[in-house]
């Protein structure tokens, strides 16, 4: 497949995982039908929030779990777990707007919501993971269109419900059903990690192939070496001085072989079950054999994860911040 090809490939991709990250946005739609399912069901402030906020658990506890599934096997499983949980949990609270007050039980409509929102962090993780994949070299940019289609999200179904039928909770939910189910498992087929084309490759040459083809430049003795030849040939005991075969009496450093000095870069290809993490591609040398050469501690390329996180510092502070502020903004949405 041709460069072209593949980067309009990638270009689908990103599209794809828009139109996947907009159905991800409806949890923010709750206002939109929240206060008319109330009315409809009798229920109390305290029961609707309620309702409201197993929605936003299902999304945030539900992300690190669903995370972890995306990077094991992939983006693909993460968007078709994602678009049935949220369909399934929309068509059901539609069905009990449709039954009326008593046909279902508030436990049962807080799990509903729950469903809608760990399907909304399934395949939003998809999106956003197919997206900076493919652009490794650009991961912010690629990312960037995904993560504003979830926060358009509520106003791209509520814009539509207010044109289609306005003031209509039973049809909005139908359509959020509808609408996730079919954005979900249409785009899924476009999404796709295309891997790059190693465009520089380093390879390590035998010494011995170096040796043959190679045309070494020979220098005329000097003065000091001719009187050196002569001392070592007068020594008994001694080999004779050759300047062209002498090598350095400074030692190799621990780990040179016959190999040092050249360089091999390995561009891995990044797969569905990369991690976003890991050094981008061409950042870790490997040797001939394969195994992974050593990498300098002041390496620019970090790779920390896990329980690791919790030494540093920084990584608190940006917990608080992110917190702080998408708390705030959350606050204000809702």
């Amino acid at each position: 497949m041709s460069e072209r090809r593949l980067e309009v490939t990638r270009v689908i991709s990103v599209v794809a995982a828009t139109v996947v990250a907009l159905a991800c946005g409806t949890n923010y739609a709750y206002s939109a039908w929240g206060p008319q399912f109330a009315e409809r069901m009798h229920f109390s402030s305290t029961q609707s929030n309620l309702i409201g906020t197993s929605a936003n658990l299902g999304m945030y506890i539900g992300g690190i779990p669903v995370g972890m599934l995306v990077d094991r096997k992939g983006p693909r499983p993460g968007v078709l777990m994602g678009g049935g949980l949220m369909t399934v949990g929309y068509f059901s609270i539609h069905r009990a707007y449709e039954s009326g007050p008593g046909s279902v039980a508030l436990p049962w409509l807080c799990f509903f919501a729950f469903m809608t929102g760990i399907g909304g962090a399934s395949a939003f993780s998809g999106s956003i993971k197919t997206s900076a994949l493919n652009w490794p070299e650009h991961r912010g940019t690629a990312t960037a269109f995904p993560l504003s289609a979830f926060g358009l999200g509520a106003f791209f179904f509520t814009s539509i419900s207010s044109i289609a039928f306005p003031d209509n909770a039973s049809a909005f939910l139908l359509l959020l059903s509808t609408g996730c189910l079919v954005m979900c498992y249409v785009s899924v087929l476009f999404l796709r990690v295309v891997p790059h084309t190693q465009t520089q490759t380093y390879m390590s040459v035998p010494v011995n192939e170096q040796r043959r083809s190679s045309n070494p430049l020979r220098r005329t003795k000097s003065k000091e070496e001719r009187t050196s030849a002569r001392r070592h040939e007068q020594e008994p005991g001694t080999q004779p001085f050759d300047p062209n075969t002498s090598t350095s009496s400074f030692p190799k450093a621990d780990g040179d072989s016959e190999n040092a000095g050249t360089l091999e870069t390995s561009n891995a290809e990044p797969d569905e079950t990369s991690s976003l993490i890991s050094s981008s591609p061409g950042d870790m040398p490997y040797q001939e054999n394969g195994a992974k050469a050593t990498v300098h501690e002041s390496s620019h390329h970090l790779d920390i994860r896990g329980f690791s996180l919790l030494k540093h510092v920084e990584f608190y502070q940006l917990w608080l911040l992110l917190g702080i502020m998408t708390g705030i903004g959350l606050m204000t949405i809702k």
